[in-house]
């Protein structure tokens, strides 16, 4: 199994002590994804402010791109992005009810506002590469806006992106106990 070293700030140079600084800045603390990606600390640094961006400064509102996030890492079996996303999701108004469904993973069967599912829809196009269905696209960009769209369809990007990380290097998960699948 390839694994990097989870490095802390003391472990950096002070090069990589300031982009950690930057990185942990709005961020809860730094997971094992980012404390992996510091092993090259250029990298983490180009990462984090994507990753800055999309999740504090976008057109999207909180619970739409934790919605996208949290229906990224269920299609991906990401349990990593799960776990590191259910407490925003929450403390950004997306309903339990949604949450519970996409742990399910079952959009056919869901049962939620028109928007949640489109959020949701994208979210799986973009994990299995699909073309977004004009109808999808018309109803969120008349929701969102072209900018708030593109930030979803970036957002469900960056966490596919992310979940390469946490895969390709057994990163562990954030909590103890069994992964939610």
């Amino acid at each position: 199994m390839a694994k990097l070293p989870l490095l802390s700030r003391d472990d950096l140079d002070t090069q990589g002590q300031e982009i950690y600084d930057k990185l942990i800045g709005p961020r809860d603390g730094l997971s094992g994804m980012y404390r992996t990606l510091l092993n090259h600390p250029e990298l983490a640094r180009h990462v984090g402010e994507l990753g800055t961006y999309l999740r504090y400064q976008s057109e999207l509102a909180g619970d739409i791109r934790e919605l996208g996030i949290l229906a990224t890492a269920r299609a991906l079996g990401a349990a990593f992005v799960w776990e590191k996303h259910i407490a925003p999701a929450e403390r950004a108004g997306l309903p339990n009810s949604v949450i519970a469904q996409v742990l399910e993973g079952d959009i056919a069967s869901a049962n939620m506002k028109r928007l949640y599912l489109y959020t949701w829809q994208v979210a799986e196009d973009v994990v299995h590469h699909r073309s977004i269905a004009k109808h999808t696209q018309d109803c969120l960009v008349e929701e969102l806006g072209i900018k708030g769209f593109l930030d979803l369809v970036m957002a469900c990007g960056m966490y596919r992106m992310v979940s390469t990380v946490v895969f390709s290097f057994d990163v562990p998960l954030p909590e103890e106990g069994e992964p939610p699948f």
